[in-house]
């Protein structure tokens, strides 16, 4: 008799970069583990305990409801979502609020807002939007721009500023986007391309 298992489809995700999962709805509980933005949950019910609302797992654990969006409920803006993980520790490999890099923050920025994009820095500047400059040559940059180096991305937050997972400074930045290319130029040159997803 073979055992088979059902695998619950997610209802909604983790909307704020992190939180935490008790083993019932109650904050006093000891906490079960810690959740990023982005984490998949499969949702069965809703309660109360002194004015706060949890999201009810099918394993009786629960999530501050607060903390959470319906799958299909999506942010509409990429730059934003990558503003909130600034100070994120830098993580090689990592695309979570516990440790992210440089095209995980892309990826999982647009994720959160519905927009499937590549893994790697290299298949990002292949493929994400529309290319839109490459060297020096580029029109004025705008928010949500992503600009490529070899084997680093970064996105715009408005024309002067960007966002990205630094390995300078080990956590996710807001840097001038001039100094950027100054720092980062003497190692790796000048940007390779600009992207507008």
């Amino acid at each position: 008799n073979a055992l088979t298992s059902k695998i619950a489809t997610a209802t909604h995700s983790v909307s704020v970069p992190r939180t935490f999962l008790y083993p019932g709805p109650d904050m006093k509980f000891p906490v079960t583990s810690a959740l990023s933005i982005g984490s998949r949950l499969s949702v069965v019910g809703e309660v109360e305990t002194r004015g706060t609302d949890y999201l009810l797992l099918g394993s009786g654990e629960a999530i501050i409801a607060a903390h959470a969006r319906r799958v299909n409920d999506h942010f509409d803006d990429p730059v934003a979502v990558a503003a909130r993980l600034i100070d994120t520790p830098y993580l090689w490999g990592g695309r979570t609020a516990f440790g992210i890099d440089c095209s995980g923050l892309v990826q999982l920025s647009h994720a959160i807002c519905g927009n499937a994009l590549q893994r790697d820095s290299d298949m990002l500047r292949a493929e994400a939007g529309e290319l839109i400059g490459e060297g020096a040559d580029h029109p004025p940059l705008r928010r949500g721009d992503l600009v490529f180096w070899k084997g680093h991305v970064a996105m715009m937050e408005d024309e002067t500023m960007m966002l990205h997972a630094s390995g300078h400074t080990m956590n996710v930045v807001r840097e001038p986007f001039t100094e950027a290319i100054a720092r980062i130029g003497h190692l790796y040159g000048l940007p390779l391309a600009y992207r507008r997803p």
